[in-house]
């Protein structure tokens, strides 16, 4: 049963950490996590680990240090770095000190899977290599002594252990006992005797039971003072587990060989002089050239641009020749050129592996003109998608700002609408109570002239005093003198407060204007500001004392109503920034061809951060039911409909001054 292969994969960022490891899990590997240098440590104690993932920048300890003490655990581990912060001597420490592989954050995922599948298959081979080494340590060769005759005189248990003969069943025999039929491999004793004793070499011998075994044979004489051949001692290696390997090694390499082949993406090799040593089908495909028109060639004369030719002498070049100056394991985007002298975009992989005192580099190429078409494409959908949105986005804030009017226009048309008819009801029955009132007073005065008369008549016959003591009665009883002074002044009193109510009345008619709505007039502005004071009088007479220091103002052209609610939503303002008691104080004036009305109050004040948003719909400090954000950007558009503008001035804790700025006389074609 082939065991799975196990990724340890080492990264503080849990997100990241679990997302690689779900992704291995569905590639078929098994996985290990850990989130810091002491857990990598752990784990690599407990399981057999083929190839680590390990984050460069851990919170206790480094990455190389983790690889470090992991190999020391498991020296057939394969390690790849993986970082964000790369730099070349980091790459290169981690190659020198054991990194298999070094890859930059992002990685694309199908890079970091073949490298970690690289990892496998050399963790794989070192482990088979090892083991095959192992079995040779633990295989003691077999020593033989002949006389000079080549016939057996002693055979160590080894070599009863290799040929199955015992010593007993040798001793006094001829070497020939192990010699094969004739056939390739097969050394005869007289062959070894004829080249003067002295053999190393391989040969085929034959075991007890009829096997072939490739032996590694070394066999010298010993001789005498006289240099006569006294014996000949030789000591035997089964080199079977050798060419096993051998074949396994061969069949690796085919096996890489025929993924190369069918692989999409172009596999390049170039060996310690910067020279393409391998070069696969995809390569040809990709940059035109055959693997013969490669091979042995400087890359960069072929496939670079020229100008770009110094850059590659500077840096890969660099890479083959010392393993530094080049992005190790990192995946960059270059130009390159096809045979047919088109440039075309290409994605490469590069590596640096060291085989024996030199650098090599291999990279993976894949071309991605296809991909950057695409990205164009998505990249101005998406500049035209951004544009579109920006434009509804647009068209959405005007919509939302003339909603928004229309809201409260519509609002105030109601309340307009709601003030015309209430003062249109309460005119009736005002009108006719003060005519009745009016009426009352003469009836009043009129039998109070009869009251009079009849004292007069009283005065003139004292005689009959008796015949008045009733009446004196009763005139006493109800205060006859007090209610006959009183009753004029209440008269009086009724009509003053009908009075009032008249002019409250035509107050909120003013406020109104149905009548003239969206009608342009030269009409009196500190009218509409009485009007406007008189409406909301209730809302300001509880916190605020109302100062007034009017100028002369010429009749100006507007709309006064729509004026009035600007008033009305500055005074209102101005009155619920008044936290207790405090004054409001309305000044008018002229400037040239422009009116100008201010209007002060004592209360908190706009703090500078808002200043400058206190127009924008909706904005509002108050708290949540206070207010809805669009008394000012009403009253703003109301007063650019105008012609006009209006400035602020505010003093955090002293209060804030608003000046709306008219011109007498409208531009023709009014609005």
């Amino acid at each position: 049963m082939i065991q799975q292969s196990k990724i340890l994969v080492v990264d503080d960022d849990p997100n990241l950490r679990k997302t690689l490891a779900d992704i291995l899990r569905v590639k078929g590997y098994a996985c290990v996590v850990a989130g810091n240098g002491g857990e990598a440590i752990a784990a690599a104690e407990r399981e057999n680990i083929s190839v680590a993932l390990i984050d460069l920048m851990l919170p206790d300890m480094s990455g190389l240090e983790v690889m470090a003490r992991i190999k020391k655990l498991s020296p057939l581990t394969e390690a790849i770095i993986l970082t964000g912060h790369a730099s070349m001597d980091s790459a290169i420490e981690a190659t020198r000190r054991g990194a298999f592989s070094y890859l930059l954050k992002p990685y694309q995922m199908d890079d970091l899977l073949r490298n970690i599948q690289h990892g496998i298959d050399r963790q794989q081979a070192q482990t088979e290599i090892r083991r095959l080494g192992e079995a040779l340590r633990q295989t003691q060769q077999a020593i033989v002594i002949t006389d000079a005759e080549l016939n057996f005189e002693y055979a160590n248990p080894a070599f009863t252990r290799l040929f199955g003969y015992s010593l007993e069943e040798v001793v006094g025999r001829s070497i020939d006992l192990l010699a094969t039929d004739a056939g390739p491999g097969a050394v005869q004793p007289p062959a070894i005797a004829s080249e003067g004793g002295i053999f190393n070499g391989e040969v085929l011998q034959r075991t007890q039971d009829g096997r072939t075994v490739p032996i590694l044979l070394n066999a010298s004489p010993v001789v005498d003072e006289q240099g006569r051949v006294l014996n000949y001692v030789g000591s035997l290696t089964d080199l079977s587990d050798l060419k096993r390997m051998e074949e396994s090694l061969r069949e690796s390499e085919e096996k890489f060989r025929s993924i190369s082949a069918s692989a999409k993406d172009a596999i390049i090799m170039l060996d310690e002089s910067g020279a393409v040593s391998f070069w696969n089908a995809a390569a040809e495909t990709i940059f035109g050239y055959s693997s013969d028109e490669m091979l042995g060639k400087y890359m960069h004369k072929l496939c670079a641009p020229e100008r770009f030719h110094q850059v590659y002498l500077a840096g890969l070049a660099k890479l083959v020749s010392t393993g530094k100056g080049s992005p190790v394991g990192k995946t960059v985007e270059l130009v390159a050129v096809h045979k047919g002298g088109g440039e075309f975009p290409i994605e490469v992989s590069l590596s640096a592996i060291r085989h024996k005192d030199h650098w090599l580099a291999i990279g993976i190429g894949r071309d991605i003109s296809e991909r950057k078409q695409a990205e164009q494409k998505v990249q101005s959908y998406v500049e035209e998608l951004t544009r579109a949105n920006a434009e509804l986005h647009d068209l959405n804030a005007k919509l939302a700002q003339a909603q928004n009017q229309l809201v409260q226009s519509e609002k105030m048309a109601s309340i307009g609408m709601l003030a015309a008819g209430v003062a249109h009801e309460i005119n009736n029955p005002i009108g006719f109570i003060k005519s009745n009132t009016q009426t009352l007073g003469k009836y009043v005065e009129e039998l109070l002239q009869v009251v009079r008369a009849y004292e007069q008549v009283e005065a003139l016959l004292p005689q009959h005093s008796g015949l008045f003591a009733e009446l004196h009665r009763i005139k006493e009883q109800i205060e006859f003198e007090y209610k006959k002074r009183d009753i004029l002044a209440l008269l009086s009193e009724s009509n003053q407060g009908l009075e009032r109510v008249t002019k409250i009345v035509h107050n909120l008619k003013d406020f109104s204007h149905m009548e003239s709505q969206e009608r342009w007039f030269r009409d009196d502005i500190h009218k509409g500001i009485e009007s406007t004071l008189n409406v909301i009088w209730n809302e300001l007479k509880y916190t605020c004392e109302v100062k007034k220091e009017y100028g002369v103002l010429p009749p100006v052209e507007c709309v006064l109503s729509q004026l009035n609610q600007v008033f009305m939503n500055l005074l209102v303002n101005a009155s619920q920034a008044i936290e207790t008691r405090g004054v409001i104080t309305i000044r008018t004036g002229t400037a040239a061809d422009q009116v100008w009305i201010e209007i002060s109050d004592t209360g908190s004040g706009i703090p500078p951060e808002n200043l400058k948003s206190i127009f924008d719909p909706f904005f509002t400090t108050k708290p949540v039911g206070k207010g809805t954000g669009l008394g000012l950007s009403v009253s703003y558009n109301i007063i650019q409909k105008h012609h006009g503008r209006i400035e602020v001035e505010s003093v955090v804790g002293k209060g804030s001054t608003f000046r709306v700025w008219l011109p007498v006389s409208q531009p023709h074609p009014l609005p």
